[in-house]
């Protein structure tokens, strides 16, 4: 029997992975700081700050744990007073170790992200170099290290972005410069790797009845996102009333003359525009 920990279960994926697990008949251990949401059988709600190190290790003690699916980070800006470097450092680095210290007897699923990457060009893998940009990035590279610096059983998942049908926000940006009235299309529309949130879990769910080989591995849906198609979609339930349209050549010129600034947000976003991340 598989007796399951996700933190951050009561984040997007975390609430619906759980539900997944629990029709499966997995016995799920859900960590959050906020209060329980869930009440059915074979679930357990625990309230627990990640960066209490000894109350980590004192629920690893108290139950039969034998796989970790760590989600919880700070990722969204949206409704998060706190977004200094230290924030971020706290919730995806430190709390990370915590976890991953306390779990090393379990298999362990972490989940991190494409952002990872940072600028890329040409096709990425499991194994490509990483050189993130964004301190979100940044942050879940480095906890990658320590996962894969302490060994054991586990996987590391990068996502892309992630969405419902009720919550775009991941994806929006790549159609949208400000929702709901104001989309662009480049050129004659771009096409971008993106990842369903039925999809996010299914994957998660399939990896419980699998052996960690210790791989990293990116997860996308079978189809990209056509930003033409979704701008559509958009018009037809009375949003996108205006859509800008940039000529490829000029976002493309852009990026050459910001890139003199260097490596940075502005130039990060622009290269995501130009050269969509594609992967393996």
């Amino acid at each position: 029997m598989a007796y399951i920990l996700v933190t951050g279960v009561n984040g997007m994926i975390g609430s619906h992975l759980t539900r997944v697990l629990l029709d499966k008949s997995y016995e799920v251990i859900g960590l959050d700081r906020t209060e329980q949401r869930l009440n059915c059988h074979g679930y357990t709600h625990i309230q627990a700050d990640l960066s209490d190190k000894d109350g980590l290790e004192h629920i690893y003690q108290q139950h039969p744990i034998n796989h970790t699916i760590h989600l919880a980070a700070l990722a969204h800006t949206k409704g998060v007073a706190d977004l200094s470097e230290v924030a971020y450092r706290q919730a995806n680095v430190i709390n990370a170790q915590n976890v991953f210290e306390a779990a090393k007897s379990t298999k362990i699923l972490f989940i991190s992200t494409v952002d990872v990457y940072g600028f890329t060009k040409g096709t990425v893998s499991g194994e490509t170099e990483v050189h993130p940009v964004s301190i979100y990035g940044k942050t879940k590279a480095e906890a990658e290290k320590i996962l894969k610096k302490q060994g054991g059983k586990f996987n590391i998942y990068r996502f892309s972005p992630v969405y419902t049908e009720d919550v775009k926000r991941d994806i929006q940006k790549r159609y949208y410069l400000k929702y709901p009235d104001w989309a662009y299309i480049i050129g004659k529309g771009s096409e971008y790797e993106v990842l369903n949130i039925d999809n996010a879990v299914t994957a998660i769910a399939e990896w419980v009845a699998t052996e960690p080989d210790g791989k990293i591995r990116v997860i996308k849906d079978e189809h990209r996102l056509q930003t033409v198609e979704m701008i559509a979609s958009e018009r037809a339930v009375g949003r996108a009333k205006h859509v800008l349209h940039f000529p490829r050549w000029m976002i493309t010129a852009v990026y050459g003359v910001a890139r003199i600034t260097g490596k940075n947000k502005c130039t990060y976003l622009l290269n995501k525009a130009v050269h969509p991340l594609r992967s393996e």
